[in-house]
C-alpha cells in the first residue's frame, strides 16, 4: 500500500475518533466523581459548561452547592440511571447505591450540554443555568422540560431504589453469606460462623448474622443495621461491648450454647488484655450472652441485646452475674479444645516464639505457646498474667519492647530475662525472667510458674541480671554504629537522607524500637547510648499525639552532612525539627542525639548551641551542619507557615 495512502487512512481514523461523541452517562458519573473528589475546575472552558458572562457572586453560590454535593456523594459507588436526550441537551439520573442503609441511597440529577461532539456536565446539577444556552422561547421551553423530568424522575427513582434496597442487601449479603447455607446450621455452627464474621469484621456476613437474610426483617433492623457499619468502620477503635467480639487483640470461645430448634442462648468467655480501657485496670474474663432465634422463613439470627445497639452503661461497670464465675472458669478449657496449643520441639525454640508473640503477634497467638491447663483456677490465673505480660509490650500507648538479654534451659525447665525497655523511661533498666516448661508435648511458656519451679532457676536470674545492668543498652544498640570519625565519606544524597528521614518517622510512629535504631548512627562519646535512647523516647511518645503525619520541608546537603528539615502539627503547635544524615559503611544514618529546632526563643536556641557544642567535641564538620541548620530555619521563616515558637 502506497506511504500516502497509509497516511490518508490513519488521519481519517484519528479524526473519526476525534468526532466520535461523548457518552452522556459516563460523562455525568466523571463530572460527579470529581466534585466528591473537590477537582473540579469550574473556571469556563474547564470541568463545566459554565458561561464566560457568570458574575463571581452566582459562581461562588455554585461552588458552595457543589461542596454540599461532594460531602452528600461521600465514598459510595455510583452507577447510571435514566437518561433522556434532546438534540444537544441531556438530562442524566445518578444513583448512589452503596452501602446497606436505604436511607442512604440518593439520587444526583446531571444537565449536559452538548459542544461540537463532546457531553459537558451543566454547573448547576438539575438546572442548565448559567451554561450559555441562549434564551430563545422554545429552547427555554425544551429545557424546562428536561429540567422537570429530572425532578419528578428524582423522587420516583429513588422511591423505586427504596423498594428495591432489601432485595439488593440480601444479594450483597448473599455473597459471603447464602441463605441456603444457614437453613442447614445447626445453633452451634451459626454462633461460629458469626464470630468468624465479627473477627473478620465482615459486614456482609455479620449483617446476615443479625437477621439481615430474613424475609421480614427485625422490628429494630435500623439499628442493627446502622451498628453494624459503625462497629465495623472503627476496626479496632470499635466501642464496648463490640471490641470484645471484633478486636484481633482479644481471645474469645463459646463456653456454652443452649439452643432448641428454634430458638437459644449463647455465652462468650472474652479476654481483652487491655483491660477495661481504663488506665491500671488488669484484665479479666468477661461473658457476653446473646440469644439466638430462627426468623419466619428457618433462618438462625442473633437477637443482640440494647446495650449492642444503643450508647448504655458500659458492661464492665455492671456487676456480673454469679453464674458467670463457672463459665469464665470454663474459658481456657475451651479455649484450648477451639485453638490447641502449639509447643516447641526445644527450649530454644520456645524462646524465639516468645521473642516473635510478643514482637508483633495479637494476643490470642500469644496464648498459643502458652502454658494455661490444669485446674480452672490456675489456669484463668495464667490466661489472665499472660494478657498483662502481652499488654505490657504491645499497648500501642506504651512503646515498648521485650529485648532479649540471655537465656538458660535445663533438661524440664528454662528461663529467659528480658528488658522491656519503655519510650516513656528510656534509661530505668526494667528486668524480667519468662520461664518456660517441658510438657509431655513440647515447651511452653508458663506465664504463671510455681514458687517452686522459679525458686529452681532464681540463682541464674539474680546472677545475670547483675551482669545486665550496666550492658542492657550496648546491646539494644548493636545495630546503631558507632562514629569514631565523621567526614571520610561524601554526604548522602538528597534521595538517599529522606528515604532514610521518612523510614524513621513512619518506624517512631509505628512503635518500632528495632526498626528506627537501624537508622541510627551514635557518636563515640560515653553518653551517647543514653542521650539516643532519650530522643529516641521523646520521638516515639510525641508522634503517638501526632495529628497529621509529617512533612519534609527541606533538603539541604553539604560535603559531609545531608539535613533534612521536617514539619510535624501537634494541634495548635508545629515543630521544625532539622534531623542530621551521614554517611556510614552501613549507609545512610541519622544522628539523632544531635536534635534540632528551628526555633524563635531562648530555650530553643540554647538547646541547639549545646547540641552543636557537643557535636563539636567529636568533629571538625559541625559548621557544616550548622550553615545547613541556618538554611533549614531560614527556609521555615519564609515561607511563614507558622510563626517559630
Amino acid at each position: 500500500i502506497p506511504a500516502v495512502k497509509v497516511s490518508s487512512i490513519l488521519l481519517a481514523l484519528a479524526i473519526a475518533t476525534h468526532a466520535a461523541p461523548s457518552d452522556p452517562g459516563r460523562v455525568a458519573l466523571d463530572f460527579l466523581e470529581k466534585v466528591r473528589l473537590r477537582k473540579l475546575d469550574l473556571e469556563p472552558g474547564g470541568d463545566t459548561a459554565l458561561s464566560a458572562q457568570t458574575a463571581a457572586g452566582k459562581k461562588q453560590r455554585i461552588a458552595r452547592h457543589l461542596e454540599r454535593m461532594a460531602r452528600d456523594l461521600g465514598s459510595d459507588p455510583l452507577e447510571v440511571g435514566a437518561v433522556k436526550l434532546d438534540d444537544n441537551f441531556a438530562a442524566v439520573l445518578v444513583r448512589k447505591v452503596g452501602g446497606f442503609d436505604p436511607s442512604r441511597l440518593q439520587i444526583f440529577p446531571v444537565a449536559l450540554v452538548k459542544r461540537g461532539a463532546e457531553w459537558t456536565a451543566a454547573p448547576v446539577p438539575a438546572s442548565f443555568e448559567n451554561s450559555g444556552t441562549g434564551y430563545a422561547i422554545e429552547l427555554r421551553k425544551r429545557l424546562e422540560l428536561l429540567e422537570n423530568w429530572m425532578l419528578r424522575q428524582q423522587v420516583a427513582d429513588l422511591e423505586q431504589l427504596r423498594e428495591q434496597s432489601a432485595g439488593r442487601m440480601r444479594a450483597k449479603i448473599e455473597t459471603t453469606l447464602p441463605a441456603g447455607e444457614v437453613r442447614k446450621m445447626d445453633a452451634r455452627q451459626f454462633s461460629d460462623r458469626f464470630l468468624a464474621a465479627c473477627g473478620k469484621r465482615d459486614l456482609p456476613s455479620l449483617l446476615g448474622c443479625l437477621g439481615g437474610l430474613a424475609a421480614i426483617l427485625p422490628d429494630d433492623w435500623p439499628a442493627r443495621l446502622k451498628t453494624a457499619e459503625r462497629v465495623v468502620a472503627a476496626g479496632s477503635t470499635a466501642p464496648r461491648p463490640w471490641r470484645l467480639l471484633t478486636s484481633p487483640d482479644v481471645a474469645r470461645v463459646v463456653v456454652a450454647l443452649k439452643a432448641d430448634d428454634a430458638s437459644g442462648l449463647i455465652s462468650i468467655a472474652c479476654l481483652d488484655p487491655a483491660g477495661n480501657g481504663v488506665e491500671s485496670t488488669p484484665p479479666r474474663i468477661e461473658v457476653i450472652h446473646l440469644e439466638l432465634a430462627k426468623s419466619d422463613d428457618n433462618l438462625w439470627q442473633i437477637d443482640p441485646p440494647d446495650s449492642f445497639l444503643h450508647a448504655t452503661k458500659d458492661a464492665e461497670d455492671e456487676p456480673e452475674e454469679d453464674f458467670d464465675a463457672e463459665l469464665r472458669d470454663a474459658f481456657p478449657e475451651k479455649w484450648l479444645e477451639a485453638h490447641p496449643p502449639k509447643p516447641q520441639a526445644t527450649p530454644e525454640n520456645a524462646h524465639q516464639a516468645l521473642i516473635a508473640a510478643l514482637a508483633g503477634g495479637s494476643f490470642p497467638s500469644l496464648l498459643a505457646i502458652s502454658k494455661i491447663d490444669g485446674i480452672p483456677e490456675v489456669a484463668r490465673r495464667a490466661c489472665i498474667q499472660a494478657a498483662k505480660t502481652g499488654w505490657s509490650v504491645q499497648d500501642p500507648a506504651a512503646a515498648r519492647h521485650a529485648m532479649p538479654l540471655a537465656f538458660k534451659a535445663e533438661e524440664s525447665a528454662a528461663v529467659g530475662l528480658f528488658q522491656f525497655f519503655s519510650a516513656r523511661d528510656p534509661d530505668r533498666f526494667e528486668p524480667r525472667a519468662l520461664y518456660f516448661e517441658n510438657s509431655p508435648h513440647g515447651w511452653l511458656w508458663s506465664p504463671e510458674p510455681s514458687l517452686k519451679f522459679r525458686e529452681k532457676l532464681q540463682g541464674w536470674v539474680d546472677s545475670e541480671t547483675q551482669v545486665w545492668q550496666d550492658q542492657w543498652q550496648d546491646l539494644l544498640l548493636a545495630d546503631s554504629p558507632v562514629l569514631t570519625e565523621i567526614g571520610p565519606l561524601p554526604a548522602p544524597s538528597r534521595d538517599e537522607a529522606e528515604r532514610a528521614v521518612t523510614a524513621w518517622l513512619g518506624a517512631t510512629r509505628a512503635g518500632d524500637l528495632k526498626k528506627a535504631l537501624g537508622l541510627v548512627a551514635r557518636l563515640g562519646d560515653p553518653r551517647s547510648p543514653a542521650t539516643v535512647l532519650q530522643n529516641l523516647g521523646y520521638e516515639m511518645t510525641d508522634s503517638r499525639r501526632d495529628q497529621e503525619k509529617p512533612a519534609i520541608t527541606g533538603i539541604y546537603q553539604g560535603k559531609t552532612w545531608t539535613a533534612v528539615g521536617v514539619k510535624i502539627d501537634q494541634g495548635e503547635k508545629s515543630n521544625y525539627p532539622l534531623y542530621p544524615v551521614v554517611q556510614t559503611p552501613q549507609g545512610p544514618r541519622l544522628l539523632v542525639e544531635i536534635d534540632l529546632f528551628a526555633a524563635g526563643n531562648r530555650g530553643r536556641d540554647f538547646l541547639n548551641k549545646t547540641a552543636f557544642e557537643r557535636l563539636g567535641k567529636s568533629t571538625p564538620t559541625v559548621s557544616e551542619l550548622q550553615e545547613l541548620y541556618s538554611q533549614h530555619r531560614k527556609n521555615i521563616l519564609e515561607t511563614g507557615t507558622s510563626q517559630l515558637r
